[in-house]
């Protein structure tokens, strides 16, 4: 019997929160130690747990009773993490984005084949229940072929999200702003959904937040999948509001569109046949399957199975590198 994995939290922001419910509740690991440079977020980290505490990564990662990395810090830093996590044998969950430009990511991709390490990357929309059913129509056929793919984003980042943070809102250590941190869910719910991007024509513009970030808050794109449908996307920063993702999939035979985290099958009639799990602890807006992930990440780990590993993001990944290299191409 396989014993249970002890993890270790990178980065305890915003984010990691979520990482350490799913912890809390996992079958197949357990909350071991938390690792930040704060140490008020230690603190909080520490709040009703017994947890191993280190401000050090490096001396963390000597810990041989750390099984597994959750890097949930900024950006830049994830692929040299990662990286170093994996060559000393630990495996990894991993906050998007998996890096920052594309020669991070196939470092990434080049030592996970040499270490045999497993990195779970943090797509945590694809295990929604409205997407699960929408992925199975896509594959079963049942309404014809897809014919055409929409996704709209409409967020609120107030200047303080940017000024507040020493690294968000720069090319050199964000990657990007708006597509890179919060639109990549939506883009990569339709490479999922049309089995991968092919192609994109995409423009990037920074409306509202020009005087703050030297990045884009607003983005729209014309996409073809490799199923043959072609999608649309747009998404902002600028709205007054975080709204849920909404995604309108055309098929031949009818119309499903995922809004206000439910799924609506539209032909002569509308009806709802799947909703969503609320998570009341976290930002609903963020999905709520970190969970879902993470315990589908330990019990793969311990047990075997399948899981959504970094591979499973390579499309998404370079999708997103592609539009920031030719961002400036009209």
């Amino acid at each position: 019997m396989n014993k249970m994995k002890n993890a270790c939290i990178v980065g305890y922001g915003s984010i990691a929160s979520s990482h350490a419910m799913a912890l809390d509740e996992c079958e197949n690991a357990r909350f071991y130690a938390v690792c930040d440079i704060n140490p008020e977020r230690i603190m909080d980290a520490k709040k009703n747990r017994n947890l191993i505490c280190y401000s050090d990564f490096k001396l963390m990662l000597a810990d041989k009773n750390v099984d597994t990395v959750h890097i949930c810090t900024p950006h830049f830093l994830h692929a040299p993490m990662t990286i170093q996590a994996m060559k000393i044998g630990k495996d990894v969950v991993l906050e998007k984005p998996a890096a920052i430009n594309q020669k991070e990511f196939e470092k990434i991709l080049k030592v996970q084949h040499e270490t045999g390490k497993k990195i779970c990357l943090m797509l945590q929309n694809r295990t929604n229940a409205c997407i699960v059913k929408l992925k199975e129509i896509c594959e079963s056929h049942i309404y014809g072929n897809m014919t055409g793919v929409f996704g709209s984003m409409t967020w609120d980042r107030q200047p303080e999200y940017y000024t507040n943070s020493d690294w968000k809102g720069k090319y050199a250590t964000e990657g990007g702003s708006l597509l890179i941190n919060q639109a990549i869910h939506l883009l990569d719910l339709i490479g999922f959904m049309g089995n991968g991007i092919k192609s994109i024509h995409s423009t990037m513009s920074t409306l509202l937040l020009n005087d703050i970030i030297e990045t884009e808050d607003t983005a729209s794109m014309a996409l073809e999948l490799n199923n043959g449908a072609r999608g649309c996307l747009f998404a902002t920063n600028t709205y007054t509001a975080d709204e849920p993702f909404r995604l309108e999939i055309r098929f031949e035979n009818a119309l499903l569109r995922y809004a206000d985290y439910k799924l609506y099958l539209i032909t002569d009639d509308t009806k709802v046949i799947a909703q969503d799990e609320i998570n009341k602890t976290t930002k609903s807006y963020w999905g709520c399957g970190h969970n879902k992930v993470i315990n589908q990440f330990y019990k793969a780990l311990s047990n075997g199975g399948d899981f959504i590993s970094v591979n499973d993001g390579i499309n998404t990944m370079e999708s997103v590198f592609f539009i920031y290299e030719n961002r400036n191409n009209r």
